[in-house]
């Protein structure tokens, strides 16, 4: 039996092959889709970025259940003594308060695991950085205090630089928060912008930069990068909507310029592609230093 299990939402966009490498357990959020309900794992993307580009009658999304939460922390305590569930950013999602929700109602049941819910504060590439993290700290045999510490101590660090096609969908979908401005401004210009989301915004969008062009942008977030970490090697994630050249494009001008002991680039599904729509590439990136 171990120590601790790690689980996660699909928001994190882990691999299936790291989450089978490190027993990390995925919950998923919802699509919504013509009346019908989709988990995240299951949804059509074809049909889903089809229904987004019409930009009518357009998918929506919804949490993670207290359901499913129930079920997984059940499966996990056969497993292990305590449980980690590291979600996406309370800000954006019910999440969070599902998990927390689910502990509760699950707590006479499982008497002898211990469950803790920590906010990432973030999503995708960065919520991924840090799950991994604590999955091989939980796979080392790290105790519950030591894992945890991990994270607290990681999550702080994490910068995610995001951008994408537009913030229409990000607007529709109540989370462009203090770059409403900017989304109300695309349709008379020509700019491509770049928010931030993790602990330096209280886990909220929040403008950055623009630029004009998408080579400008990948530019740009490289810039930052070193104007934050100076010439520290990096552990970088890319984590992208259906657009792998320009995750592509923006990995190789991260390494022109980094050293990265990690580097990973995967694609998102489901309800990121809903709330962002195709083309959102989102960098995080913390000092291995």
């Amino acid at each position: 039996m171990n120590k601790v299990a790690i689980i996660t939402d699909s928001i994190s966009a882990v691999p299936a092959e790291m989450a089978q490498k490190y027993g990390i357990g995925i919950v998923s959020a919802h699509v919504i889709m013509d009346g019908k309900d989709y988990p995240d794992t299951e949804v059509d993307m074809e049909k889903v970025y089809v229904r987004l580009k019409e930009k009518e009658n357009l998918p929506t999304t919804s949490a993670v259940t207290t359901g499913q939460f129930l079920q997984a922390y059940q499966e996990l305590s056969q497993r292990a003594e305590a449980i980690i569930f590291i979600s996406v950013t309370s800000v954006f999602s019910a999440t969070y308060g599902a998990a927390i929700q689910a502990r509760e109602m699950v707590r006479e049941k499982l008497p002898r695991t211990i469950i803790e819910v920590i906010d990432s504060c973030t999503v995708t590439a960065a919520q991924l950085l840090i799950v991994l993290q604590a999955a091989r700290a939980a796979a080392q045999g790290k105790s519950l205090s030591e894992v945890i510490e991990v994270i607290n101590n990681l999550i702080p660090r994490i910068n995610l630089l995001s951008t994408r096609d537009t913030l229409f969908y990000l607007d529709k979908g109540g989370l462009v928060f203090e770059a409403r401005s900017w989304a109300e401004a695309e349709s008379q210009s020509s700019f491509r912008a770049i928010v931030e989301i993790d602990t330096s915004t209280g886990g909220k969008t929040k403008p950055v930069a623009r630029a004009k062009t998408k080579t400008q942008i990948m530019n740009k977030m490289a810039d930052i990068a070193r104007e934050r970490m100076g010439s520290k090697k990096l552990c970088a994630a890319i984590v992208h909507t259906h657009v792998p050249d320009q995750a592509e494009q923006l990995r190789k001008t991260v390494l022109s310029q980094f050293q990265c002991d990690e580097f990973y680039v995967t694609e998102a599904i489901g309800a990121t592609a809903v709330k962002n729509g195709r083309g959102l590439t989102d960098f995080a990136f913390y000092s291995s230093d």
